[in-house]
């Protein structure tokens, strides 16, 4: 019977990767039972060794949920609803998880994260399939290569919608990141298969929870375990470190705490890691700096936002210092290059990046500025309005390190733009009104005779050549030779001088 294969072979799936002991396979059948609507059950056998090398319970829980479907359980968009139930049931609970984590961690810190995290790709809590689906390349026409997906997993927002993300703090629970998200369903979420432990920094309460639609691997948030506004002061410097001595595998960042450089939550303080390497972290010095303290070494990373990175292993050295540059920052103006830090509102801030190096820490402190104008509505310092075709988001922590997330919608809106160049499109329909720009630029450059190939490889091109701009426009100080100039000129404010 199908109903028979299906539940006996999510047996298997959960004996092999989600720890379901036997003894408790009665209770959770009878569980099951009743969520995809089925009277009985007789178990048969499994092909388990195909079973315990699946990546991912996509094919385990498809025939449950087609049944349930059948049986009318399940309506038309439920359907990550009722997985997330199902897998739940098998997941160990929370005080389990934790406990296990505690003690892998006592042996082996990076392997008790990798358990986490593998347990969140298998109760389908990590969207390993939808992950998979995102495009991705390594851009080779740009100054520096810098990574570029198209995000076929998630939808894309705007600075109006991730606004409203941000004012999001009354009910329950209060936001989408707090601890109490654990295991709950309403307001058009699920978290029921959500696992996440417990973490200290700075001697505070913090947890840590792995991304359902991840942008890189293993990419994992630190989240306050109360209900506080994103903040930053020196303590969250201190954060950062204690987190890269717990998990001297990953990276922590902080997105700014002011709209449009900042993430698209901000009533919930909490910072982005994981175990990637961004461009931003490989390229070399363009110059050495002198610092007000022999503690920390100090240099401006050849990149193209305006970037300190700070070294040392006096831990307390490197948050003194970079309390001092957030000290000048915050109130530094430059009208000479655009730089205002309030008007009827604080613009300066900065996203702070840490991690371990091979000679101890290493704190990058990527300056930001939100102030708009009458040219640039959406930030002087964001993603200009000739760009917003390809990115109108607002241009975070991830990006500003070198990877692009791009809107799925240009999966085929970019095919509809490579057809000008062939010349199989001719006229602009209405939903890609959005290029019609680029399409007369590229076709100024290219005309309407290419092969397939070299029209692919020309809007490729053009996209690089956005997406490097768009960190270009990001820049508070320009590479050119005024905005070096005012680079130094702020430098020597905060006590360093250039080699």
């Amino acid at each position: 019977m199908q109903t028979d294969q299906a539940i006996s072979d999510l047996l298997a799936y959960a004996k092999a990767h989600l720890g379901m002991k036997e003894e408790d396979s009665v209770y959770l059948v009878n569980r099951l039972l009743e969520k995809v609507g089925a009277d009985g059950f007789e178990r048969v056998p499994a092909d388990e060794k195909t079973i315990s090398s699946l990546p991912c319970p996509d094919e385990i829980t498809a025939p449950l949920l087609a049944l349930a479907k059948e049986k009318g359980k399940v309506e038309e968009g439920e359907e990550e609803f009722f997985t997330s139930d199902v897998l739940d049931l098998f997941t160990p609970r929370p005080s389990e998880v934790e406990e296990k984590f505690r003690r892998t961690y006592a042996a082996d810190p990076e392997k008790a994260f990798d358990e986490l995290y593998d347990l969140g790709v298998k109760n389908d809590y990590v969207k390993y399939s939808a992950i998979a689906r995102n495009k991705y390349w390594m851009a080779d026409s740009t100054r520096v290569p810098i990574e570029i997906t198209i995000n076929l997993s998630k939808p894309e927002k705007n600075n109006k919608l991730t606004a409203k993300l941000r004012n999001v703090s009354a009910g329950y629970p209060k936001c989408m990141l707090c601890r109490e998200n654990v295991g709950y369903e309403g307001q058009g979420r699920t978290r029921r298969n959500m696992r996440t432990v417990p973490l200290k920094l700075a001697g505070e309460d913090w947890f840590w929870q792995y991304s359902p639609y991840a942008y890189f691997y293993q990419h994992g948030i630190a989240i306050n375990a109360g209900h506080t506004p994103m903040v930053l002061d020196g303590k969250t410097f201190e954060k950062l470190l204690d987190f890269v001595d717990y998990a001297p595998q990953y990276f922590i960042g902080s997105n700014a705490p002011l709209p449009i450089v900042g993430g698209s939550i901000l009533a919930h303080e909490h910072f982005q890691g994981g175990k990637h390497v961004f461009p931003m972290f490989e390229v070399p010095a363009f110059a050495q700096l002198v610092p007000p303290d022999s503690a920390v070494r100090a240099c401006l990373p050849d990149w193209y936002n305006s970037v300190v990175l700070l070294r040392g292993e006096d831990k307390a050295a490197l948050v003194k210092a970079a309390e001092k540059i957030l000290a000048v920052w915050t109130e530094y103006s430059d009208e000479s290059v655009g730089i205002v830090a309030k008007t009827d509102a604080p613009h300066n801030t900065l996203a702070p990046i840490a991690r371990k190096g091979r000679d101890g820490y290493e704190l990058y402190l990527l300056l930001r500025n939100n102030r708009c104008d009458a040219e640039h509505p959406d930030g002087i310092f964001h993603a200009h309005k000739e760009y917003h075709n390809i990115k109108s988001e607002s241009i975070g922590l991830i990006e500003a390190m070198g990877r692009f997330i791009l809107p799925g919608r240009l999966d085929r809106q970019l095919k509809e733009v490579e057809k000008f160049l062939t010349g199989e499109n001719t006229v602009l329909s209405e939903d890609m009104a959005i290029h019609k720009d680029m399409v007369a630029s590229l076709l100024s450059e290219y005309g309407n005779k290419l092969t397939e190939k070299e029209a692919a490889d020309a809007v490729k091109k053009r996209v690089e050549n956005v997406c490097e701009h768009i960190l270009e426009n990001t820049a508070v100080f320009k590479r050119d030779e005024e905005g070096r100039k005012a680079f130094g000129r702020f430098l020597a404010a905060c006590g360093y001088r250039m080699k």
